[in-house]
């Protein structure tokens, strides 16, 4: 006979498995189950489906291991098979051998329906006191052993002999290096700080404050034969480089002729010594009155002066800016100091000042002023460098000078400055450090327990002592005092550093 197969999906229902039955022309046919999901509702649907096929005058028959789908196969005397092969050689009989009919029951009922077929288990045979008995010794043998090897703790402590490593490395530090050298470059960074103040000191100049005017007598002649009169308030000049002014005080009428002649008096219109001209100086008119009129002074004048007084000079204000610079760089050290952050090494002696940002002389040069004072406002440079820079060179250094046979007790290194920094023009430092730690032999402890595991403490002791050089015998405490075995179990055996502690 014609057998068509089916292969059915997860998407498909009654109405698209009517279509694929539709298009087969054959004589049986074979709807195959997908393995997953649930393709009809109900019984009703499948009833339909073999309805479907009888009006095709065809056979039906289904391949699924679906609990449920196989019940309602089996409920509709529908031929139920568990693969295609046995559905194209089989016979297709509801009750036929080879179909999942006589495999799959029906319902609760059916299965304890074969539940109760089965044949009863035996009844196992009582114990007797003697069996019980020596199974409970065994076991509490086997426990005890177990206790034996998982239970005993020990604590080793062990003090090694541990020996100073030291070595002094040259440092050199500059802008111009971008990271660190084995050979002791390291890089440098500049810091500035702005810091201002004012510093005095006493005037060590003298100047004199003029308070009185010098007066004297002149001689008018005149130049003409008509007569001249001078006002008073005249203005006279006298001196040939530095002219001192003068006023009449009073006028003056000069008779005409040429041996025409008349004393008039003066006073110097500014206070002060300058005013007190040597006698035939020379004088000058304003106002044109020389072709009129000349003057002469026969004596000397007299009674200008004046109160000598303190006055910077410049000195005083040399002096001043070094005292107030050695200030500011000491006061922007200590700023410096205190904002250093960690990690942050500072080259003292590079500190410099890198520029002036205000200098004023508080009291002028020349001016009355018992005391020269400065105020300036700076900004300082200074060069830094990062400690992690020195720990990872000495690291490298010391690890390459490390003696065969032991290792460094800690990651900890002792860095000390050997002398002073010395630093060029341009910043770049030079200084020498000695870095030193501890160290310890080598050895491996994985393998120290391994060998001490199940010993005698006795031995384990002697055993001990020979594994590295040790400065004091090492102590083991055992979980119970008078324990005499070693755990048997290496991980159970813990070693403590009696040097750290």
């Amino acid at each position: 006979m014609k057998t068509n197969v089916i292969q059915l999906e997860v998407h498909d229902d009654v109405i698209s498995i009517k279509d694929k039955m539709a298009w087969q022309s054959c004589q049986r046919m074979i709807l195959v189950w997908p393995k997953h999901g649930r393709i009809l509702h109900n019984e009703l649907e499948l009833v339909l489906l073999n309805r479907q096929a009888r009006s095709l005058g065809a056979e039906l028959a289904l391949v699924t291991h679906h609990p449920v789908v196989c019940e309602w196969a089996l409920d509709s005397n529908l031929p139920l098979f568990a693969s295609i092969s046995a559905a194209e050689k089989g016979a297709w009989k509801p009750d036929a051998r080879g179909s999942l009919a006589n495999k799959v029951p029906k319902g609760v009922d059916a299965i304890k329906a074969v539940k109760a077929k089965l044949p009863p288990q035996a009844a196992s045979k009582k114990a007797t006191p003697l069996l019980t008995g020596l199974a409970v010794v065994i076991s509490l043998a086997a426990l005890l052993s177990l206790s034996v090897v998982i239970l005993p703790q020990a604590q080793v402590t062990y003090y090694p002999a541990s020996t100073l490593q030291e070595v002094e490395i040259k440092i050199k530090a500059s802008e111009v290096f971008s990271g660190i050298n084995p050979s002791g470059n390291i890089p440098e960074q500049p810091v500035f700080v702005e810091v201002s103040g004012e510093r005095s000191i006493p005037s060590t100049g003298k100047v004199t404050i003029p308070t009185t005017k010098a007066t004297g007598e002149v001689v008018f002649t005149n130049l003409t034969s008509t007569a001249v009169t001078l006002p008073a308030g005249t203005i006279l000049l006298a001196g040939d480089q530095t002219l001192a002014s003068f006023s009449l005080t009073e006028a003056v009428k000069i008779p005409g002729g040429l041996k025409g002649s008349a004393v008039g008096k003066v006073e110097a219109l500014v206070a002060g010594a300058e005013g007190n001209m040597a006698s035939d100086s020379v004088w000058t008119l304003s106002g044109g009155m020389d072709a009129l009129v000349s003057v002469n002074n026969p004596d000397a004048f007299s009674g200008g002066g004046g109160v000598e007084t303190p006055t910077p000079t410049e000195e005083d204000y040399a002096t001043l800016e070094r005292q107030l610079l050695a200030d500011l760089m000491n006061q922007g050290l200590a700023s410096l100091k205190a904002d250093q952050a960690e990690g942050v090494e500072l080259i003292e002696p590079s500190l410099v000042m890198d520029k002036i940002l205000l200098s004023e002389q508080v009291k002028k040069i020349g001016e009355p002023a018992d005391e020269a004072m400065l105020r300036m406002n700076v900004r300082l440079k200074i060069f830094t460098y990062q400690n992690n820079d020195l720990n990872t060179i000495a690291d490298l250094v010391l690890t390459s000078n490390l003696p065969d046979g032991f290792v460094p007790m800690d990651e900890n290194i002792i860095l000390d400055r050997v002398g002073d920094y010395r630093v060029d023009d341009f910043g770049q430092a030079a200084w020498t450090i000695k870095a030193s730690r501890m160290l310890v032999p080598d050895w491996n402890i994985e393998q120290a327990a391994a060998t001490l595991a199940g010993m005698k403490v006795n031995d384990a002791q002697s055993v001990l002592s020979s594994l590295f050089t040790q400065k004091s015998p090492a102590v083991i405490k055992m979980w119970f005092a008078k324990w005499p075995w070693m755990p048997y179990l290496p991980t159970n055996i813990h070693f403590v550093d009696g040097a750290s502690q």
